[in-house]
């Protein structure tokens, strides 16, 4: 069977801090070096030239080639994106952007997943990394990286790797996509594991930049294309922007011109659960999967059941999400919640222990299965999942070690008491 080549294509402009070590992650996954620059005036061309030179030098030419391209900057993303794929010559495209890295878990694990002969692309969970607790989704897992520490991250699974010579294209002026390409040609999108490490919105002044400099592009691309695609990212920048109330009439735009625009109806969802409007929320969650189903759309709707105390219904909707996403460690801690209100704590544990395995740093999945332990009477176990999700961050990290000393002093008391470890060790 022939191996399965991949091109790294990459786009550039004043990125020299970062490109080194973005290129080193995954200088022995590639086959092709791809590298469009849309107009840097820093050392970014200087030192992917350098650095390819050297990767070209280190392996025969059979096995690694490199190529940089300029490219005229035409504010608009997937311009760019495409111009790069554009020169791509081997099997698979992996698109990375210079101020991300994949770990050598992830590229080991694309090695394995490019001889699929089903998939067509795979989504990958970009953790954007910041010290912004406030920013939607925040995750509290503690992240190092040589000098710098950040508290946390928020995510997004987005495809990054996908089949060349399918005539899939990007689409979108901003937060450019390759999904519906490949969903439109009737390309299999598969979940990974995999994680996507982003720095640039750690600096939440320049996250803050960025957003108004994409929110002004996307303006600029309604007045000249007024359709529903731009309507749709003008609402998401907003969004991004906390300007809710254009956020929804922006939407609203998109589903007018396009009553079939599920995913305008799932971003409405999501500003309405943020403002804790459950109701609106549900109801817009409907509607967008009553038009197209998907994992993130089952699983917030999941949730805003969860917060009504409706248990049946988000039971039902966490499981269809489980479906259609099995990698997605967030919608097991969601179901070990629903079914330890059910009282259901075997269940419970079940769940909760495939989402800290498919994610070893989850605090909020250490933290519920302390919970369910200490119900159950099995305070061992519950002080070893509390301290975990301590060790992990939690935010309720100086109430959870309150309850850890509580479940001590009982073990103490308790002479027959068994358990597997040192009290207090």
């Amino acid at each position: 069977m022939t191996k399965q080549t991949i091109s790294l294509c990459m786009i550039t402009k004043n990125e020299e801090k970062n490109l080194t070590a973005s290129l080193n992650s995954v200088k022995d996954v590639v086959d092709e070096i791809i590298i469009v620059d849309t107009g840097s005036t820093d050392k970014t061309k200087e030192i992917a030239k350098k650095f390819c030179d050297m990767r070209v030098s280190s392996r025969t030419r059979s096995q690694l080639t490199a190529k940089i391209f300029d490219f005229k900057w035409i504010d608009d993303f997937s311009a760019a994106r495409n111009e790069s794929i554009k020169h791509a010559t081997k099997d698979w495209i992996l698109v990375l952007d210079a101020d991300e890295i994949l770990d050598k878990e992830g590229c080991s694990a694309i090695k394995d997943i490019i001889e699929d002969k089903e998939v067509d692309g795979f989504l990958f969970l970009q953790k954007n990394y910041t010290n912004d607790s406030s920013v939607a989704g925040f995750v509290n897992e503690e992240h190092k990286r040589e000098n710098e520490t950040y508290a946390g991250w928020y995510g997004s699974f987005i495809v990054r790797l996908f089949r060349n010579k399918k005539g899939y294209a990007f689409e979108g002026t901003v937060h450019e996509l390759v999904e519906p390409s490949i969903e439109n040609k009737d390309g299999k999108i598969a979940a990974t594991n995999i994680a996507l490490r982003h720095y640039g919105n750690a600096d939440s002044s320049v996250a803050k930049k960025k957003r108004q400099f994409y929110l002004e592009l996307c303006k600029k691309k309604v007045k000249q294309n007024p359709h529903a695609s731009s309507y749709y990212e003008l609402g998401v920048l907003y969004r991004e922007n906390n300007n809710f109330d254009n956020a929804i009439k922006s939407f609203e735009k998109a589903i007018e011109l396009n009553p079939q625009h599920s995913m305008a109806l799932y971003e409405i969802g999501v500003i309405y659960e943020q403002q804790k409007n459950y109701d609106e929320a549900i109801k817009n969650y409907t509607e967008s999967l009553r038009i197209k189903e998907n994992s993130e759309a089952f699983q917030s709707l999941g949730v805003c059941y969860l917060k009504k105390g409706m248990l049946k219904e988000a039971y039902r909707n966490l499981v269809k999400a489980m479906m259609l996403n099995p990698n997605k460690y967030t919608i097991y801690n969601n179901l070990g919640a629903v079914l330890e209100r059910n009282g259901n704590y075997d269940s419970a544990i079940q769940m909760l222990e495939v989402g800290t395995k498919l994610n070893p740093n989850n605090p909020i999945g250490f933290y519920n299965l302390g919970i369910v332990f200490d119900k159950k009477g099995d305070f061992g176990r519950a002080i070893e999942s509390y301290e975990k999700a301590v060790e992990l961050g939690h935010s309720k990290s100086e109430e959870i070690k309150k309850r850890i000393k509580q479940l001590k002093n009982i073990i103490a008391n308790l002479p027959s008491y068994k358990y597997g470890f040192k009290v207090g060790g």
